[in-house]
């Protein structure tokens, strides 16, 4: 079964385009000053088939061009078991047109030299991937820090490489759940999360990252 801490339908600040968005639950990484730390040392995750997650994804796609895809983060994607990852993944792009972004902690090459990564590698239009690294906490759109890359591993947003590593804009969405709890997606500087939370502390409000999606692994 494929762990999933959090998800969100529709998310327009991790990845192109209005994009569903799904973090799957356990990172080894535990890298200094990883955003979703918390989320990580909790169990509080729920069990997906590949088929019942595709499923979530197709049910937000119903209203034609209503998402233009899918957004992997975590945790690590890649520390699932690999075959339902994969099989998830191929039951989305067999049966719609969306795209596929993922997040890693791990380095492209480190990927592609195991076997049981190519499947799901197959899958994906765009991986970001890298270690967060706080002391290089100057990352570009949709990264955290400046040693993660994007790997466009299909033709789908090829053309669109040197605006996206130009970008230095890090947009951010901010909700507040039903249980007044403060919920942050995207990929923000620690500088700003730092700011953030102590403004809000200072005014009796929750702040729950553990929804933020990092590219720190």
């Amino acid at each position: 079964m494929l762990r999933v801490a959090r998800k969100k339908t529709l998310c327009n600040v991790l990845g192109p385009g209005t994009r569903s968005v799904i973090w799957f639950y356990g990172c080894s990484k535990r890298c200094l000053g990883c955003i979703a730390k918390t989320m990580n040392e909790t169990d509080e995750y729920e069990l997906y088939t590949p088929e019942q997650l595709a499923e979530w994804v197709f049910s937000n796609d119903r209203v034609e061009g209503r998402i233009e895809g899918v957004t992997l983060s975590g945790g690590e994607p890649f520390e699932q078991p690999a075959d339902l990852l994969g099989q998830f993944l191929e039951i989305v792009r067999r049966n719609s047109k969306l795209s596929v972004l993922s997040y890693t902690g791990y380095r492209y090459e480190q990927l592609n030299k195991d076997e049981k990564n190519h499947v799901t590698l197959q899958y994906v239009d765009v991986l970001i991937d890298g270690e967060y690294r706080i002391d290089q906490d100057s990352g570009t759109l949709w990264r955290g820090s400046a040693n993660q890359r994007f790997h466009f591993l299909t033709k789908r947003y090829r053309s669109e490489a040197e605006v996206w590593n130009s970008t230095f804009e890090r947009p951010v969405e901010i909700e507040l759940d039903l249980q007044g709890k403060l919920l942050v997606s995207g990929v923000p500087s620690k500088e700003f999360i730092d700011k953030l939370t102590t403004e809000l502390h200072k005014r009796g409000v929750d702040t729950d990252f553990s929804q933020y999606s990092t590219s720190s692994k």
